[in-house]
């Protein structure tokens, strides 16, 4: 009987130590402070990337191409792309026939999208304005706004005070 109790407090000791040496950040690569986020208002509404169960934002910087995106737990997703990226400063979507930059905001339900890209610039669309404010190559974060475009029922959303900050994968 004392081998059993001895047997049940080590288990009970290391399955505590388990539990609270963990970090449940599984995302993070090793890098950044875990508090990313990517939020904005469309229309006036709040919107915010999940971060509960699991954070849904993302930022790569690959070939000078930025990519950053997060999405709601219902699939609703803010992205933007900016082509050349050289680091901190403003890069403009939607600017001209030519921009490569783009933003978008995609809804699940029903399914669409509205754009700032260069192909907006022809119909007037208030081109759009991403500010990156750090990077230090592990963490980048920054804010954007952007007036959305949807050609499929040619529809505009807007969005402002869109902030980011986001993990490098």
């Amino acid at each position: 009987m004392k081998n059993f109790k001895i047997k049940f407090l080590l288990i009970a000791v290391f399955t505590v130590v388990a539990f609270t040496s963990c970090n449940n950040d599984d995302d993070d690569n090793g890098g950044g402070s875990g508090d990313e986020f990517l939020t904005a208002k469309i229309d006036g509404a709040d919107f915010a990337a999940s971060t509960s169960p699991a954070t849904i934002i993302g930022a790569t910087i690959t070939n000078g191409l930025l990519a950053v995106q997060g999405g709601d737990n219902s699939g609703n997703t803010i992205s933007f792309q900016v082509f050349g990226y050289t680091g901190l400063g403003v890069y403009a979507t939607a600017d001209a026939l030519t921009s490569t930059n783009g933003i978008r905001y995609i809804t699940i339900s029903p399914v669409a999208t509205w754009d700032s890209s260069g192909v907006t610039s022809i119909i007037g669309i208030t081109p759009g304005r991403i500010e990156v404010t750090f990077d230090d190559g592990v963490t980048v974060e920054g804010t954007f706004s952007f007036e959305g475009y949807n050609a499929a029922d040619m529809t505009t959303k807007t969005i402002t005070e869109g902030e980011f900050k986001a993990v490098l994968q």
